[in-house]
């Protein structure tokens, strides 16, 4: 149901396009493989019309040669002008750098069909002198209708100035005919914060203008800004990202009633638990829902959550500590550890529940692909004096660290209020949703089978209406 590319490849950057009732996801396909592929990277298209079902067209904007600008054809966008598509994109390559010219200049392509791509040789569009000429790429395209002109959000880096880390910028350029582009000297966004703002995203709900980019200075995010202008000034909400550091370049597209997010779900180096997070992954979709406040949170689209349809028996099976059940709810905690296993998992499937909190002292959650001694898990931990969900890993992989949390996220549990818990499996990937609003993605390599089950730390939890659903194709 979510999407990688075949073989050793992996997804990358997703450019979503959305057109007679079918989401077309361009995406950047990460061979990792130079000695059978070479070296570079194409644009493939995925086309899906319910988020679930995908046909891979394979490669339709090529990588040039070695000598080429673009050896690696990297993020951009793709709109409709006339009678024709025309994606704008970043042409990258590293071998330029080497000889003193820019590693990245902007490029274009026109095409149909959105399957036969014929690349515009007479169109090269490099950075200015006073911006660094070797980071300057990401296009995302927009036609404004007040100034009556094409505008250009570019993802950029200023020439001078310490730390040269927060040199990062959102740059905007402006164009009357999509040919001819003058980049602006004053930045469209600039916090002063980040390396730099990859994969600039802009659109407009209700009242509100959001601008989308991924850093990895900070925290390794794909993260918003909100204004009631498409041109600022931008404000930073208290919560300003939508799902952790294993969920990047994400980047939107709307079937003019919804906005989905598409973002992919990294790996790890040999795909093991232990090793460090790598470019590139799984394609994962969040829906975007505006809150009454203007702020942003997201949820698992129905249609991939309706996925699920055979449900599982759920019964008690090995517990410990304090553990209670009647009228279909189990009350676990108190002072020290207590859990309740309920069954063996399926290789992909769902898992609903709702718990409501004592206190917010402790910590609780899922133990996930436990082995029979309940020694090595993967653990969906809710820790409320800390308004944070995390994602851990047992047996830890160094016992000398005092933390090994794998994933976090921002999410407050209220104690005496009732919450809903969506998680999904699929081979590695974890999707972990909260009351439709914080979304958190993991992965779990290393464990393929085990069983789940529920447990509390110095708190008590009832939980309720657990439930435990496989696919249909694997009975």
């Amino acid at each position: 149901m979510y999407y990688r590319a075949p073989e050793k490849a992996v997804c990358a950057d997703v450019i979503p396009f959305y057109e007679n009732g079918e989401f077309k996801l361009f995406y950047l396909r990460d061979y990792r493989d130079i000695s059978v592929h070479g070296e570079g990277c194409p644009w493939c298209l995925l086309t899906s019309s319910d988020l679930v079902h995908f046909h891979d067209h394979g490669p339709v904007l090529l990588r040039g040669g070695k000598e080429e600008q673009d050896l690696y054809v990297f993020t951009g966008c793709c709109i409709r002008a006339g009678e024709e598509y025309m994606i704008f994109y970043t042409g990258h390559n590293p071998h330029l750098r080497e000889k003193g010219l820019p590693e990245q200049k902007i490029l274009r392509a026109t095409s149909r069909d959105l399957l036969h791509w014929e690349k515009d040789r007479d169109f090269v569009f490099a950075a200015p002198d006073w911006l660094e000429m070797h980071d300057f790429r990401d296009p995302f395209v927009f036609y404004d209708e007040e100034r009556k002109e094409y505008c250009m959000l570019i993802a950029g880096r200023l020439k001078n100035g310490d730390p040269s880390s927060a040199r990062g910028v959102t740059l905007l350029a402006c164009s009357p005919d999509l040919t001819h582009w003058e980049v602006e000297k004053e930045p469209f966004y600039a916090p002063h914060a980040y390396f730099t703002h990859e994969c600039p995203d802009l659109f407009r709900i209700g009242d509100w203008w959001y601008l989308v980019f991924s850093e990895f200075t900070d925290r390794i995010v794909t993260t918003y800004r909100m204004s009631r202008s498409p041109f600022g000034p931008w404000v930073s909400p208290k919560i300003n990202s939508f799902d952790g550091h294993a969920f990047y370049a994400a980047k939107s597209a709307s079937d003019g009633k919804r906005r989905i997010l598409f973002g992919w779900n990294c790996i790890k180096q040999d795909e093991r638990d232990d090793a460090p997070w790598q470019w590139g992954g799984t394609i994962i979709p969040h829906e975007i829902v505006q809150q009454p406040d203007g702020t942003l949170a997201v949820k698992c689209p129905q249609e991939v959550a309706a996925q699920y349809p055979d449900r599982l028996p759920v019964a008690a099976g090995r517990t410990m500590g304090s553990v209670s059940y009647e009228d279909g709810k189990y009350l676990l905690g108190g002072e020290g550890k207590s859990l309740c296993m309920l069954g063996a998992m399926p290789e992909n499937g769902k898992i609903e529940l709702s718990f409501t909190a004592s206190d917010d002292c402790g910590d609780f959650g899922l133990l996930l692909r436990a082995d029979a001694g309940v020694d090595a898990y993967y653990a969906v931990r809710f820790e409320p004096r800390f308004n944070r969900l995390a994602m851990d890993i047992q047996p830890r992989a160094d016992n000398t660290r005092h933390t090994q949390v794998d994933v976090e996220r921002w999410c407050p549990v209220v104690p005496g209020e009732k919450n809903k818990l969506l998680i999904l499996f699929e081979g590695s990937v974890l999707e972990v949703y909260v009351n439709d609003k914080v979304a958190m993605s993991a992965r779990m390599f290393d464990r393929r089978e085990g069983d789940f089950g529920i447990f509390t730390h110095n708190t008590s939890v009832c939980f309720e209406e657990i439930g435990l659903y496989r696919q249909e194709e694997e009975r």
